[in-house]
């Protein structure tokens, strides 16, 4: 008897202390996950915050002095000009190019104003000739590379449907897989040194698709996606320290490339000098920017773009192109 009103006593604070522990099963995780949104979004706006900081006061410039930059491309356009512009700064600068001339007047133009250059004739887009011409440096007593700019591409107007298949392969071989084959050279020892800086030439057409431009827009995107994952994948190996990414995005340049087209606001969107694209790469390089676009105003011009619907954005491009 004794036994049975113990058991009835007992029955209500058992149910309650059970409702207790189903409440707190709920109850903890959502606190939990209240606070972690509270910190994600404190962290968030100082992000922001710190961004807004940055368009006004930007970083500092680090310095160049002693480095050792490989310009693939070097031979002409933008990579003649980096060439000649970061041996100015005291950088000893390796030139890669498949046109062995065009690469000695590069050379050339900087030992006249007394810097330090190496040539090498080398097609990036084969695999074997980007390992051959490393092992060559290493044999000339080069120091160990710390910046790679990848500026080396080529370009057809042309419209999609007379592309024939060896033009696709080589615009994705120079202009894709050449980086490929360049960072997978040098980034080991980068990361040996924990040190160093990877810089993709990449085109206004890795924002936006181009009419009769579809093989050169398409590598171009592929290199947003090189550059981004292959940051997120040394961020998540906790090897990105002192591995710095900057994708550069040109509108349209004075070389021959391309043609300049006719946009509104030509001073805004005209095509600039190589000189002047080059100086704003290095600018990028020195302040350790990931993105930089050339007109700078492009960059933000996308970012709204982005934000509008499709149709919106292509109201937007047709009217700044509208030129008549």
């Amino acid at each position: 008897m004794n036994d049975c009103l113990i058991s009835r006593t007992s029955t209500p604070l058992t149910s309650s202390l059970r409702r207790g522990k189903r409440i707190s099963r709920f109850f903890v995780p959502a606190l939990c996950l209240a606070r972690d949104l509270m910190m994600l979004s404190a962290k968030v706006m100082l992000a922001v915050i710190a961004a807004s900081v940055r368009l006004v006061v930007p970083p500092w410039k680090k310095r160049l002095l002693g480095e050792t930059v490989l310009i693939t491309g070097a031979g002409h356009g933008i990579g003649r000009e980096l060439a000649v512009q970061l041996a100015a700064l005291g950088c000893i600068v390796v030139c890669w190019d498949c046109d062995a001339n065009a690469n000695r007047e590069t050379i050339s133009f900087i030992a006249r104003d007394g810097g330090e250059a190496h040539g090498f004739m080398v097609d990036v887009s084969k695999y074997s000739m980007v390992q051959e011409a490393a092992q060559l440096m290493k044999q000339a007593g080069i120091p160990e590379i710390s910046i790679l700019i990848n500026s080396a591409a080529i370009l057809m107007h042309k419209p999609f449907i007379e592309h024939k298949d060896d033009d696709i392969e080589r615009i994705f071989h120079v202009n894709v897989l050449s980086q490929f084959w360049t960072i997978h050279t040098f980034l080991p020892t980068m990361l040996h040194n924990n040190k160093g800086h990877i810089v993709s030439m990449s085109s206004s057409c890795g924002f936006y698709g181009v009419a009769y431009k579809v093989p050169y827009c398409s590598s171009k995107f592929a290199l947003k996606g090189l550059m981004e994952g292959l940051c997120e994948e040394l961020r998540a190996t906790k090897k990105s320290s002192n591995i710095q990414f900057t994708t550069i995005y040109p509108f349209y340049v004075d070389t021959d490339l391309a043609k300049d087209p006719k946009f509104r606001f030509p001073y805004l969107f005209s095509a600039v000098p190589a000189k002047y694209a080059a100086s704003e790469v290095i600018r990028a390089i020195q302040r350790n920017y990931e993105e930089c676009s050339i007109p700078r105003c492009l960059s933000y011009l996308n970012a709204v773009n982005r934000i509008l619907p499709a149709k919106a954005m292509r109201l937007i491009l047709d009217f700044l192109g509208d030129v008549k």
